[in-house]
């Protein structure tokens, strides 16, 4: 593990190769999430900038929350759209569409089925002299 600087607040932390912020930064995060999911039970459809007002939580967090899959804009009226960061394509939640989700599922299939059949053929390569003379036999 290395230490860090929290992103949100810049005090020093150990990073655990997950988070990018400290743990009271995460706990706040955490309070916050549940005020936004909270308000938009009892109000849904709301503006984020409304959201935000009352609640008190940055409209940049807010938009974080639906970026990161915790929160789906169909409850929650957005100014600015969402686009799918490979395509363009405008979405609801997340970063990817559902058509690139499904496009870089199948990339990374085909990339591993290729490694694999690299990996068959140059099994024989590289056997050891011992190997090879037992083989023979």
């Amino acid at each position: 593990m290395s230490i860090r600087n929290c992103k949100r607040c810049g005090k020093i932390f150990q990073y655990d190769g997950v988070h990018k912020i400290c743990k009271s930064c995460r706990d706040q995060e955490e309070k916050e999430f549940e005020k936004v999911k909270e308000y938009l039970k009892e109000n849904p459809n709301s503006s984020i900038n409304l959201v935000s007002e009352e609640t008190g939580v940055e409209k940049k967090t807010i938009i974080e929350f639906i970026k990161n899959d915790r929160l789906i804009a169909e409850d929650l009226e957005i100014d600015a759209k969402l686009k799918c960061q490979r395509c363009g394509t405008e979405i609801k939640h997340g970063k990817y569409c559902d058509k690139c989700i499904s496009d870089m599922k199948d990339e990374i299939e085909s990339l591993t089925k290729k490694k694999d059949k690299k990996k068959k053929k140059s099994g024989r390569e590289n056997m050891h002299v011992s190997d090879r003379l037992n083989n023979k036999n």
